[in-house]
């Protein structure tokens, strides 16, 4: 083909009649003979340099056929649910149960008589069987189809009228209108609407399953749009308007551009791994809220036993929960750990200082140990606890309204409205202290667990009858009393530290 059109502007060069034209000039006359040499010719009238009626009536003619189609799938909720018929087309009663299943409406009615972990196994379970039923096959053939949908409609939705304006100014689009009467119109006036409708019809070919397409259409309308012979003759026809090159011919000479080339919309999209993503992603988010329940109840559990059911927990002034409300309702992070940090609070000034620091003391003060390395891990561990609650202290006054970080958080949170920057910068902010705050309840499960296993060792060690970690049992002993004997002390506080840690363990989750 460029052969061709190289030795034709070659021997254009050769003639007295395009000696003074620039080469766009001498291509531009090749464009307009061989217009005139089309099997189209009579789109195009030479001698005036218009596109001509039957041009107009052709355009017509496919705006005639397309007319029901045109209307349905201008009807949002009408395309919505043809994307669904699709989707369902290709799934089969396992995917359909599976889905089912994966309801969220489902999972809340079965949560009520299922336990939490088997449900979760359950749901995790339908995922995995989604994921296998939506093979590369069913997935490739889910998008083929919503891809021929998106083809038609990119041809339906062309602005015919527009175009058809052009060549009858008083057309109109109602149903019952007389058959407009067409006249010429310079080419240049109508370039831009073909070169538009040839970037939008190229998806439109007939070598697609049209036959699926056009059923799953009538079941979605409830009615015949267009027959299967209607739509055979559209595509045949504009198969061989394509083959004739006319529109492109006469886009290329109306511009003055002869060597424009369409760039088609084909239409790519992958419908299927988007549709069983967000199903995986509601699933997840049942999980997710399964698990946040779960963990919820048993922190709740786990403080009623620590804190003796006391109610009145609440220690700090800024990094809470309540606090953390006001950058929820603005969709900004919120303070993570607020639970966990004041649960530590609390048990580091009540319970701690009561008679876990009093009891340790008591063994690595006056106790004699037979192994220093765990006296000296313990004591260790306990020098860390103490400087917890300057920890916690530092990152509630950071907060306060004079604080460094609640300074800058209260001036961005009056800002965030009108500067969408500023949820950034919220977010960021937020995201470090909920670091500090995550590493501090790290920071105490770990020390905590430490002082539980020794504990533990002590309660086993002061039952024997010849102690082996400390030798002077019957020394504390004194020093402890008689109303508080050390025996079941030790296993008292280190049963209360033991749940401690499993709090601190979760909360930092």
């Amino acid at each position: 083909m460029a052969d061709d059109i190289v030795g034709k502007v070659m021997s254009l060069f050769s003639s007295e009649k395009t000696a003074n034209l620039s080469d766009r000039e001498i291509i531009l006359q090749q464009r307009h003979k061989e217009l005139g040499e089309n099997k189209y010719a009579r789109f195009f009238r030479p001698k005036t340099d218009e596109a001509d009626v039957p041009l107009a009536q052709f355009f017509y003619s496919l705006y005639k056929m397309i007319s029901p189609l045109r209307g349905f799938m201008k009807d949002a909720a009408k395309m919505t649910h043809l994307r669904q018929i699709v989707m369902e087309a290709f799934m089969d009663p396992a995917i359909v149960e599976t889905i089912r299943r994966l309801n969220p409406q489902a999972i809340e009615a079965r949560s009520k008589t299922t336990a939490a972990a088997d449900l979760v196994h359950e749901i995790s379970t339908d995922i995995d069987k989604l994921n296998t039923g939506f093979n590369s096959a069913r997935i490739n053939g889910v998008n083929r189809c919503y891809n021929m949908i998106l083809a038609v409609t990119h041809l339906v939705n062309f602005d015919y009228p527009g175009l058809l304006k052009k060549f009858a100014p008083n057309f109109t689009e109602s149903a019952g209108a007389e058959a407009p009467k067409f006249v010429p119109v310079k080419v240049e006036a109508v370039t831009k609407e073909i070169s538009d409708f040839l970037t939008v019809s190229q998806g439109v070919v007939p070598e697609s399953d049209w036959q699926t397409l056009l059923k799953l259409l009538k079941a979605c309308a409830r009615e015949e749009l267009i027959s299967e012979a209607q739509f055979s003759q559209m595509l045949a026809g504009l198969r061989d308007i394509f083959n004739s090159k006319i529109l492109l011919l006469i886009v290329q000479y109306g511009s003055k551009n002869p060597v424009w080339a369409c760039k088609p919309r084909i239409p790519d999209e992958h419908v299927a791994e988007a549709w069983v993503e967000a199903k995986t992603l509601k699933a997840q988010a049942c999980i997710d809220m399964i698990n946040i329940k779960e963990k919820k109840q048993k922190i709740d559990a786990l403080a009623k036993e620590i804190f003796d059911g006391e109610e009145d927990l609440v220690q700090l002034e800024n990094y809470t929960a309540a606090r953390s409300e006001a950058y929820q309702k603005k969709e900004l992070a919120d303070f993570a750990y607020a639970e966990g940090i004041n649960y530590l609070s609390c048990f580091l000034s009540g319970c701690f200082d009561r008679e876990i620091h009093h009891l340790c003391d008591l063994v690595l003060i006056r106790g004699q140990w037979t192994n220093n390395a765990a006296s000296k891990e313990m004591s260790e561990s306990m020098h860390q606890i103490m400087g917890l609650s300057d920890s916690v202290t530092r990152l509630d006054e950071g907060l306060a309204v004079d604080g460094q970080d609640g300074a800058r958080l209260k001036a961005a949170l009056v800002r965030v409205d009108k500067d969408p920057t500023q949820m950034r910068y919220i977010n960021t902010i937020i995201a470090t202290i909920n670091e500090t705050a995550q590493e501090i309840l790290d920071h105490a499960a770990l020390h905590f667990s430490v002082i539980s296993k020794h504990l533990k060792s002590l309660g086993d060690d002061v039952q024997k009858k010849h102690p082996e970690l400390l030798v002077n049992w019957r020394e504390l002993s004194a020093v402890s009393g008689k109303e508080n004997p050390l025996a079941p002390q030790l296993v008292r506080i280190n049963d209360k530290v033991h749940l401690f840690v499993q709090m601190m363990q979760l909360c930092a989750q």
